[in-house]
């Protein structure tokens, strides 16, 4: 790509060492649907054979994120949603998720084989878990690249655990609090790749890590996203939404250019049923009579 601001079509096709340059890095990943995205591919998601295709489908993504220059990825493993379940098995089925996760040779050879550190945020709180957690330090001990996965049964326990932290260490600062809670110093996410409705919650991004943020929710659901549509989404975050300019001479007078655009807009995140679930609804842009 050259110095000035590159073709979508150009970045999609450029080395992945030049996408590496502009990559933010950290990242929040968001996935939900994955038994959906099991179901798709015929997969019995009462089974283990669920958890086995689903935790290879995400490594799959984590090395395409790593690959393309992120450094840390924040990943919701389970949420409370998950554990007010009433699905008959399921919720007894939760932590065997993360044993399974951090004790299946084939999950865990990409992050021992290429020196990715894995590790599971939530022993805090829940202490069915300090051994899997444990298990990923001992497994990963070093690395460039982490996936973070979060376990949260309640929605007050990552505050909870942040506040211990502080309290432990003595933290005045957002970045001694960075380093107290996870144990090093982290950038600021400034990119989220999310799924389904559009939403955020402290149960999605955990405390601290949150910069200027772009969001996207992709409609595919499951670790399904592609180098395609995350060097889209990359493109828009790094040039397409790069907007504010510090002289704004002139710049509000260019609106009435698109008039309908700006006066007759669509509200993004209304959406509609698509079976049992929320799908976003269809829009055009109003575009002024030529």
């Amino acid at each position: 790509m050259s110095t000035e601001v590159p073709t979508l079509e150009e970045f999609l096709a450029a080395p992945v060492e030049e996408v590496r340059a502009v990559a933010p890095l950290t990242l929040i990943w968001t996935v939900e649907g994955t038994r959906r995205s099991a179901a798709l591919d015929g997969i019995d998601v009462s089974t283990y054979d669920y958890a086995h295709w689903s935790l290879l489908r995400m490594n799959e993504c984590v090395a395409m994120f790593f690959r393309h220059g992120v450094r840390h990825v924040f990943a919701p493993l389970l949420s409370p949603s998950h554990f007010a379940e009433v699905t008959p098995r399921y919720r007894e089925y939760l932590f065997d998720w993360a044993r399974f996760f951090v004790n299946t040779p084939e999950v865990t050879a990409p992050y021992v084989e290429n020196g990715w550190r894995l590790r599971l945020l939530g022993g805090g709180s829940l202490p069915a878990l300090r051994p899997h957690a444990e298990r990923a330090v001992a497994l990963t001990p070093r690395g460039e690249h982490t996936l973070w996965c979060s376990i949260v049964a309640e929605s007050g326990a990552p505050w909870s655990e942040l506040l211990e932290a502080m309290a432990r260490s003595g933290a005045r600062t957002r970045e001694a609090a960075i380093r107290a809670l996870y144990g090093e110093d982290i950038p600021l996410a400034t990119l989220m790749v999310a799924f389904g409705k559009p939403l955020v919650s402290s149960d999605q991004v955990p405390p601290l890590i949150v910069g200027k943020m772009d969001s996207y929710w992709t409609q595919r659901p499951g670790y399904r996203i592609t180098e395609q549509e995350f060097r889209t989404m990359l493109y828009d975050h790094v040039y397409v939404r790069r907007t504010w300019r510090p002289d704004k001479t002139g710049r509000a007078e260019e609106a009435s250019k698109h008039r309908r655009a700006w006066e007759e807009g669509p509200t993004l995140g209304l959406g509609v049923r698509l079976g049992p679930f929320w799908y976003p609804a269809p829009f055009e842009i109003p575009h002024d009579d030529l």
